[in-house]
């Protein structure tokens, strides 16, 4: 029995009114009458336990077998009742989007469609756009039909305490977006966590590819972050109970191609975040001396020094205390330059030195690698990160990874591999000079010989044409034209309604808002292409204005290759763009802060999320950049590509424009720009080396 024929034989039974059911269950007074009536609806496993409570039957397990309206079934509906135009929309959307009749319908999947296809992407006008779309959603909601996708909402028990516990973690946030569907595949098949295998994520796989609508490659790359969440929901300390195994991915050619569970280097691992881990954030020394006890033994030799000095240079030194505290002198209380010699010589990483948490991440997923490699080429597990760094053990280590990979070596990952461990020797495992000398001629013996922009980039650079580019310098006032359109219409809607005609600001929502946001973000991009996490964590008190422009001042500690001392990075926006960051200080910011985050520091400041923590930043803010540059350009890029797309733009223009890119963009030397540059597009030399010849040639007479 069907959920709707369980509530239906409880109120013919016991004569309770449909009301009277919702409200003693603590429901909405019409959920029941709502999901007797409405086709489709599938009511949340808390609504489903809530009733179960209040009739005495199961109604989850009566809900795991409703079947969904399908648009093969939509169509013939639409056929039946004669309703040709939202027939023909419905069968146009099924072409355009590549639904099959076998596909459950769901409003939010054409709402979806529609947010990622502009009307010039789809062939028609805006105003046809907007009557398709009202049209195709009357269609479903004639119907009655209301196919929520099934999510974490309908799940419970361990399932759904592992999804809180996994969500509410510091759990990499793209392993954490696949908990939702794997669990909910584990809930409905009843798979418990520990009796989770590599056959399981074969059959998710699989399963994934016969109802989804995505392509194989992305079903691969999802199963592939199934592996690593697995991994962290067994080591996490917030979802360790659970009982998650880390477990080999079922692609034998794919990253974890290994065939060795991560469980296999729990040592390896466990010194990397209790050791490795303190010792690159600048906590611990290489022999895990704590940097409080650092500064007291420093203050201890300080002492001794001061005892031994003689009475003329205990006045000197006082008096220079004493001067320093003057205005205008640069007191170094702490003498910056002798406790960093120190630090290096007690083992501690200086602060230019340190490792940011996503580096962290990221070199520990190369420990795992070379482990990994060599345990499963050798059937040698290594015991500890100084026997990974061991020259002779890295090299078994490189050569089994390198093979791993189909000896490739045009990613260059191997080498990034190798200069981490080699980082780790140094400053960590205090390798010998020739150790780490003889780790930089691995290095050399793996360099792929190829600098600058890698080739899968270069070919999504060639797609920016002459109308391309033109289009990507007009978007920000594409986008905006857009935007304002949009809040004429909302105000006129609001008008025909109420009579009054609102605020252009009242009619600005939290969408729109991000869309601004975003556009203001593309101009900084634009402007002088800082990188992603710059403009990601761009803060308030970094922005000034000067001569009615705005002028953006990241911070030299905060650029990759600038430390303290060394010039900030200057962003300069032009008029319209700097017009645009005062308006969105003023007005738009204030609708993207959130009620309990009013002193976020942020220029982009995050709203809400699964976690909400003060003071972070919209970390979505470039997604939503390269989204709208794929619907109005139509070429799909990564934030990072804004760098090279800028110089490349200019560089069009003419060679000679090579210095200027350089410092444009702050690469330290023109040899940098050169090699990113040089054989993206041979026609940057080419016509300069046309134009000389066509100067010089002497026409004949």
């Amino acid at each position: 029995m069907t959920v709707q024929d369980e509530l239906q034989a409880h109120i013919t039974e016991t004569g309770e009114s449909r009301r009277s059911l919702s409200l003693r269950a603590g429901l909405n007074a019409k959920a029941v009458s709502d999901i007797l009536c409405i086709e489709g609806l599938k009511p949340r496993h808390t609504t489903l336990v809530a009733l179960s409570e209040a009739t005495g039957r199961d109604l989850p397990r009566a809900a795991s077998g409703g079947k969904p309206l399908t648009f093969g079934e939509l169509v013939e509906k639409l056929e039946a009742a004669g309703k040709k135009t939202q027939l023909s929309r419905v069968r146009w959307i099924m072409r355009k989007a590549n639904w099959y009749d076998n596909k459950a319908v769901c409003r939010y999947d054409v709402i979806d469609f529609f947010a990622r296809h502009n009307a010039a992407s789809l062939g028609i006008s805006k105003g046809s756009r907007s009557t398709y779309k009202c049209d195709i959603l009357a269609a479903i909601n004639d119907h009655g039909v209301r196919n929520r996708p099934r999510g974490v909402a309908d799940i419970g028990g361990i399932w759904a305490d592992a999804y809180k516990a996994a969500t509410d973690s510091d759990i990499p946030e793209d392993c954490r977006l696949k908990a939702g569907p794997f669990l909910v595949y584990l809930h409905d098949r009843g798979i418990k966590p520990e009796q989770v295998t590599s056959d399981t994520l074969a059959e998710y796989y699989g399963y994934r590819l016969e109802t989804g609508v995505v392509t194989e490659a992305k079903c691969r790359k999802h199963v592939g972050n199934v592996v690593t969440l697995l991994g962290h929901l067994e080591s996490h300390p917030s979802t360790s109970h659970f009982g998650f195994k880390a477990v080999a991915s079922p692609f034998s050619d794919r990253r974890d191609k290994f065939g060795v569970g991560t469980g296999m280097l729990k040592t390896l691992l466990t010194e990397f975040d209790t050791r490795v881990v303190p010792w690159a954030a600048g906590e611990l020394s290489r022999d895990g001396l704590t940097y409080e006890a650092f500064l007291e033994a420093l203050d201890r030799e300080e002492q001794q020094d001061a005892d031994q000095l003689s009475e003329f240079k205990a006045k000197l030194q006082k008096s220079m205390a004493e001067k320093s505290k003057l205005p205008g002198q640069s007191p170094k209380a702490e003498r910056v330059e002798r406790r960093e010699s120190k630090m290096r010589e007690y083992g501690f990483l200086t602060i230019d030195d340190r490792w940011s948490q996503d580096t962290i991440a990221t070199r520990r997923g190369y420990v795992i690698s070379l482990a990994k490699a060599l345990a499963a080429s050798h059937d040698i597990v290594v015991p500890d990160i100084r026997a990974l760094t061991d020259y002779q053990v890295l090299q078994a280590a490189a050569a089994a990874l390198f093979e791993a990979n189909g000896g490739r070596n045009d990613t260059g990952y191997l080498v990034s591999v190798l200069k981490a461990m080699k980082k780790i020797a140094i400053g960590y495992a205090a390798a010998s000079e020739q150790d780490v000398e003889d780790i930089r001629a691995l290095i050399r013996f793996y360099a792929t010989g190829r600098r600058g922009i890698a080739p899968k980039n270069k070919t999504k650079l060639r797609k920016f044409t002459e109308a391309r580019i033109q289009a990507t310098i007009d978007l920000s006032g594409s986008v905006m034209t857009g935007i304002n359109a949009e809040i004429d219409r909302r105000r006129k809607n609001k008008r025909r309604k109420t009579g009054i005609l609102p605020d252009r600001l009242d009619a600005i929502d939290l969408e729109l808002a991000r869309d601004i946001a975003a556009v203001l973000a593309h101009d900084i991009l634009l402007t002088r292409a800082p990188r992603s996490s710059n403009v990601i964590e761009a803060r308030l008190d970094w922005i000034a204005f000067q001569d009615g422009k705005a002028v953006l001042s990241i911070p030299a500690p905060e650029v990759k290759g600038r430390k303290a001392g060394d010039p900030d990075y200057v962003v300069r926006l032009g008029g319209r763009a700097s017009r645009l960051m005062q308006n969105y200080i003023e007005k738009i910011r204030p609708k993207l802060v959130h009620p309990d985050d009013k002193e976020n520091p942020n220029l982009f400041p995050r709203q809400e999320g699964g976690t909400f923590e003060i003071n972070q930043p919209y970390r979505g803010i470039l997604k939503r950049v390269t989204r709208l540059l794929h619907q109005h350009v139509g070429v799909q890029i990564n934030p990072h590509l804004y760098r090279h797309l800028v110089g490349w733009i200019w560089l069009k223009e003419s060679m000679d424009n090579l210095p200027r890119v350089q410092r444009l963009l702050g690469h330290k030397s023109l040899k940098t720009t050169v090699e990113y540059y040089a054989e993206l597009d041979e026609t940057l030399v080419m016509d300069g080396w046309q134009t000389l010849l066509e100067t010089k040639t002497r026409t004949a007479a």
